[in-house]
């Protein structure tokens, strides 16, 4: 760390007489670093249709906002419809970010907010690094270095802490910019709890860690793993630090409560898409193409001179001379080395990593961010090594030369060296903010276009719209450089087609869906569909209008509710629910309108409706949405049921729908492909379908709150309630102390 050393005699200037915006010169580092990001950033602030994932992260904010206009001030769950046939999205996944961001909506709008949100968080995380450094123990040189160094990393795959994971033109992570942004402050504040400084310590570690884990699961577990590390960094006063820790880890779960138990508590019904399994996402890249990467520098520099990784190999070899005398430079190298063997995978470290709960839904691939951030702060270990050397090595050549010519020209050449870093940075941010002006221009043209026709299925409503896939036509189908479907995303409309955005159990049905059969889009209620002109449409339906270049079509369905026979049973669960289906849905019996019951994760299914061998002549019956209000998760209508039959709801099965019969409670069950439907009587029935909120999130949060409580005043609690046990004891403690 770059310490000025007590001056001898003969130097000119004390440090001491040093003035205080010297002392303060770190913080031009951060300054820097913040300045060059919000100034290349700002492109990010154009209010521009999302290209990305963030047209989900936008939507949701959007739904809070609405829920919160509604007077539901804490919408922490409820019925999310938009993506993958509607989804519990808020208690499968993290929507703290969302939330926050759509309170300070209702004063900025929406819009504005979304965009200054993820431009600050990343413009300002050099400061994050700073003060997260600083609390793990590190001088303020290699904090400001670490600093420095933050806004110029890039990797191969893009999914790191960089620019390329949040902007417009990269993959737009949203959530996890939030959890990165508290990343480097969980790591510091556990840190200090476990060594057992500073008062106050776990408490702060606690909710500090906790809010990673609601702002991004992923970071958040990744922050809890960390807190192990800093365990065992020595043997010594081992028993005490696992009792530290193990109160943050605790501390830190209950002030999560409220976000992890709705999740544990409903896992079953979170999607695990065979589209991840055995690929990189899940089981990441391997330890030889991830040490590859690493040590060609492509996790920091990828594509350009490796100035970031040759500064973290310095820092590295710093912290290793350090091993055994420095307890920061081990804690350091322990959190590369887990990180390391995160990012490696399951090939070879599977039964390592087998015994992490929840395992199988963790994407490995992802925890490059601790490399990342660990590395972060070792290049500032080694950039402040290096300074320090030339320092020691002008003063034994010239010693009356003053400190503050030799750091000035240090901070110089710091910022110089570091110029393919800056470039290549700038150069990307210009790209990005070039590609949203050309996409502003595509929303104001073509874009105004397919706005009139949205507008008009709005005004229709009812029925999802279908624009096509990402495995179809529909990937070339696009508003500038934004697909259609992803563009009907941010506009918040009912759409099928962008997938496996949500955990929904359907997600990995709608990927496999069957554009040229007409029975599947009256499964899956698609009533509109929107093609360019030239495109000939791939089942019967209505043209209704043509806007520019595009044309909107209805086929017919019979809404939301639908009145079928059940036959048969098929068994599936969360991770097999599209292998499951697809045959049923190529079937005969799907042809004639007829669905099976699933009996679900080993649960029993109802009795089916069609008994064995029947061949009903005449359907089932006929059904009319009365009232659809998808926003809140209420579909009610009126069915006719010529036989004993289901009444299917053509959204997403969860266990909290609740379900009405002519204003009597009844069962929901699970059919084909995974929708909620309930079984009625011949005759004419009104049936309600509502989504009902997870009820514990009271208690939850009141268990987070006196937690706080407990981590904050129980220490003192207990020091005071010694002192009286022990009065004599507490005297002599305070003379060793004065």
């Amino acid at each position: 760390m770059l310490r000025l050393r007590p001056a001898r005699a003969t130097d000119a200037v004390k440090p001491q007489q040093l003035p205080w915006w010297w002392r303060s010169a770190p913080g031009l580092f951060v300054v820097v670093a913040c300045v060059f990001g919000l100034l290349t950033m700002s492109g990010e602030l154009t209010i521009v249709q999302p290209l990305n994932d963030e047209a989900m992260h936008f939507e949701m904010v959007r739904w809070s906002l609405q829920q919160i206009h509604e007077g539901n001030v804490l919408p922490l769950d409820g019925w999310f419809p938009y993506l993958s046939l509607g989804d519990a999205q808020f208690s499968h996944y993290q929507s703290l970010p969302h939330l926050v961001t759509a309170y300070v909506s209702l004063i900025f709008g929406s819009d504005s907010t979304e965009r200054w949100a993820g431009y600050l968080l990343f413009a300002l995380f050099p400061l994050s690094v700073y003060a997260g450094s600083r609390l793990l123990g590190w001088s303020p040189w290699t904090a400001a270095s670490a600093a420095l160094v933050s806004p110029l990393l890039v990797s191969v795959t893009g999914y790191g802490y960089e620019s390329f994971s949040y902007t417009w033109l990269g993959n737009g992570l949203w959530s996890q910019e939030w959890g990165m942004f508290l990343l480097p402050l969980a790591w510091g504040l556990s840190w200090r709890a476990v060594q057992g400084i500073g008062r106050g310590r776990y408490a702060l570690a606690a909710v500090v860690v906790g809010l990673t884990i609601a702002m991004h699961f992923l970071t958040g577990y990744f922050a809890l793993l960390s807190i192990g590390v800093f365990v065992i960094v020595v043997w010594r006063g081992l028993l005490p630090r696992v009792g530290r820790a193990a109160v943050v880890f605790a501390g830190a779960a209950l002030v999560a409560s409220w976000v992890i138990v709705p999740l544990i508590t409903g896992g079953a019904y979170f999607n695990q898409s065979i589209f991840n399994q055995g690929t990189f996402w899940l089981n990441s890249y391997g330890a030889p193409q991830a040490l590859a990467w690493l040590f060609t520098g492509q996790l920091f520099d990828d594509g350009r001179f490796p100035i970031v990784s040759l500064l973290v190999a310095v820092g590295t070899s710093v912290c290793i001379c350090r091993f055994r005398s420095d307890l920061r430079a081990r804690a350091l190298l322990g959190l590369m080395a887990m990180s390391i063997v995160l990012f490696s995978g399951r090939q070879p470290f599977g039964v390592i990593l087998n015994l992490l709960p929840g395992n199988a839904d963790l994407y490995l691939s992802r925890y490059m961010m601790g490399i990342q951030l660990a590395g972060d702060i070792l290049a500032g270990v080694g950039l402040v090594w290096m300074g320090e050397s030339v320092i020691h090595a002008v003063r034994g050549w010239k010693p009356r030369v003053t400190a503050i010519p030799i750091v000035a020209g240090l901070m110089a050449a710091a910022v110089l060296m570091t110029i393919p870093g800056w470039l290549n940075r700038a150069a990307y941010a210009a790209s990005d903010s070039a590609s949203i002006g050309l996409q502003v221009e595509s929303d104001q043209t073509d874009g105004a276009s397919l706005d009139v026709l949205i507008n008009d299925i709005k005004a229709r409503g009812g029925g999802r719209t279908y624009a096509g896939l990402p495995g179809n036509w529909g990937q070339q189908y696009d508003v500038g450089q934004v697909p259609v479907y992803a563009y009907l995303a941010d506009n918040d409309v009912d759409e099928f087609g962008f997938t496996l955005r949500t955990p929904s159990l359907l997600a990995d049905n709608e990927a496999y869906f069957n554009q040229s059969d007409p029975a599947q889009y009256q499964l899956y209620n698609i009533r509109y569909i929107l093609m360019p002109v030239g495109m000939m449409v791939p089942v019967p339906a209505t043209l209704l209008a043509t806007s520019g270049r595009h044309r909107l079509y209805q086929v017919t369905t019979s809404g939301y509710l639908q009145v079928v026979d059940t036959s048969g049973i098929i068994e599936a669960n969360r991770s097999d629910m599209a292998a499951q289906m697809q045959p049923f849905l190529g079937s005969a019996a799907f042809q004639q309108g007829e669905v099976s019951t699933i009996a679900f994760d080993g649960g029993a299914a109802p009795a089916p409706t069609l008994p064995i061998g029947a061949t009903p002549t005449t359907g089932a019956g006929t059904s009319a949405d009365v009232l659809v209000d998808a926003q809140d998760g209420y579909f009610a209508g009126n069915v006719n049921a010529g036989r004993t039959a289901a009444v299917v709801l053509k959204a997403t099965y969860d266990p909290l729908w609740q379900v009405s019969v002519d204003g009597r409670s009844a069962t929901p069950y699970m059919v084909v492909p995974g929708f909620v439907a309930v079984t009625v009587g011949p005759g004419r029935h009104t049936v309600v379908f509502q989504y009902v909120s997870y009820s514990h999130y009271g208690a939850l949060l009141g268990i987070g709150a006196v937690t706080l409580l407990m981590l904050a005043f129980g220490p003192w609690l207990w020091r005071r309630r010694l002192r009286q046990m022990f009065p004599r004891r507490a005297i002599l403690l305070g003379r060793k102390t004065s």
